[in-house]
């Protein structure tokens, strides 16, 4: 328990029906969670509003309510206290990063954000840390680790009372370090905007998430805001092109990173590929480390090279992060291998134009001699179209046959969708282009027409392991049903 005195000294707050010395039992956004004592945060969201839950929270034992000067003057008939705020999201975080005990200044949190490759370079930093004996959580798109329990996310970035709250259970759980994926969308409303980094790691930008930023302008200035939250140290991919506009606004030393140029603070040299992973040397602070990484893609080896930095920052050293690369295994979803077929299928969570450019063009580099890359992915629905006819154009152009199929279609028509996606394939492409709405049906007809010394690649939902219909969500998991098809192939061919 807190008292209000503690939750809000020094804060452009007001109290109406409650009194500095009055406690609360806890700290939380969704009014589900509100029980005896707690203090209600009535946050506005991006689609509805928290006051539209005030009466549930109270119903639950709520007796203190974050929240606007109009919503409290609603209030005062009620038997509930107010803390007055034209900025309940941002009071609020405050608020449950105090209650928690402002845990992000007693452990070293690392922040990752960027379109793609956050996952992929979370992942990499708790392998690392935890192979040097520094007990590290995660908080990002796959799991969510308290250093006890590892659970799946819900979230890439959780609620700002969760993610106080979770980092709270790390440091009791013994961690001393924590490294999270901060999403646009939480860092736009505000999720960690009371947290301290030690670190920032921005991996690249790319256009994404319109439909809800509205433009790439306001996706790029969401992501630059976790660097005003870093203190100590900005890990920057200076290979993308909007690392200056980054770097230009750190208040923290910037430690530039970059692919086969020695003009950064770390840089990684790339020697050899194939398709069991990358021969690499890591230059940086703590010297060279050659090894080779058994995750494939060029663009791992930059996601490598800025985990190892972090790491480094951390207290991991040049044996300690030669030895976890050396055995990593990539995040699920993340160009992950599926059976053991003589054709090489790989699941990959690749879902906008870019991240699908990279990916595909890191396997092209690597397939065998002859061997054609077969690539099934789609678009999801009710997310921003304008990346639909890139997709097709890159999916038919990287691969030598593309298979356009469902993603998760949402609330739209599938097949809308896919006449979206087609509308970018080039003329001279469309034969080497299957339309195939059924997901399942496209993966099975890829590894079935791919010769051994093919590649099959199957984009766009990775880790998941659901499908998002109009009016239903059905358990869909493209490895489980790749491994079916595997399967299959491999009897018919006894």
């Amino acid at each position: 328990m807190q008292s209000i005195k503690q939750l809000i000294q020094g804060l452009d707050v007001q109290l109406s029906n409650v009194e500095v010395d009055d406690v609360v039992t806890t700290v939380v956004e969704h009014s589900r969670r509100a029980e005896e004592g707690a203090c209600f945060v009535a946050r506005s969201g991006h689609r509805r509003d928290g006051a539209t839950f005030i009466e549930d929270a109270i119903e639950r034992g709520a007796t203190v309510i974050v929240c606007t000067p109009d919503v409290a003057d609603s209030l005062k008939h009620k038997t509930v206290g107010c803390i007055v705020t034209y900025k309940p999201e941002a009071i609020g975080a405050v608020i449950a990063e105090r209650f928690y005990g402002n845990p992000s200044s007693s452990i070293k949190l690392i922040g990752v954000t960027g379109t793609n490759g956050k996952t992929t370079v979370a992942w990499l930093v708790r392998h690392i840390l935890r192979s040097c004996s520094i007990k590290c959580g995660m908080l990002g798109t796959i799991v969510c680790d308290d250093g006890h329990v590892s659970k799946e996310s819900v979230l890439t970035t959780p609620s700002f009372c969760d993610n106080s709250r979770l980092l709270r259970s790390m440091i009791d759980n013994g961690c001393t370090a924590a490294v999270m994926e901060c999403s646009s969308h939480a860092l736009d409303q505000g999720r960690v905007a009371a947290l301290q980094f030690n670190a920032g790691i921005f991996t690249n930008f790319s256009g994404d998430h319109l439909d809800y930023h509205g433009s790439p302008a306001a996706y790029l200035q969401a992501k630059m805001r976790l660097f005003d939250l870093v203190h100590e140290s900005a890990i920057i991919n200076m290979d993308d092109p909007a690392s200056w506009s980054i770097a230009d606004r750190c208040h923290a030393h910037v430690y530039s990173c970059r692919t086969d140029s020695d003009a950064a603070a770390g840089w990684v040299e790339v020697k050899e590929e194939t398709l069991g992973g990358s021969l690499i040397a890591l230059h940086g602070p703590w010297g060279t480390i050659e090894l080779l990484l058994p995750l494939i893609g060029r663009h791992n080896a930059i996601n490598a090279l800025q985990a190892a930095f972090a790491a480094h920052l951390v207290g991991a050293n040049a044996e300690g992060i030669r030895r976890a690369l050396e055995t990593a295994e990539p995040p699920p979803g993340r160009l992950e291998r599926v059976g053991s077929c003589a054709v090489p299928v790989f699941v990959d969570f690749a879902h906008t134009d870019d991240a699908l450019e990279q990916m595909l063009e890191s396997v092209r580099h690597i397939l065998p001699e002859g061997g054609k890359l077969h690539v099934v992915f789609g678009c999801g629905g009710d997310r921003d179209r304008s990346k639909r006819p890139r997709m097709g154009r890159i999916a038919s152009t990287i691969g030598d046959v593309a298979y356009a199929t469902s993603d998760n279609p949402r609330s739209e028509d599938p097949d809308a969708i896919l006449d979206e996606v087609l509308s970018g394939v080039p003329y001279d492409r469309r034969s080497c282009v299957y339309r195939i709405t059924d997901r399942k049906q496209a993966i099975e007809k890829a590894i079935n027409d791919a010769s051994e010394c093919d590649v099959v690649v199957i984009a766009g939902k990775g880790h998941e392991k659901n499908q998002i219909l109009k009016d239903e969500t059905i358990p869909f998991d493209d490895v489980l049903i790749a491994q079916d098809a595997i399967d299959e192939r491999l009897q018919s061919n006894v």
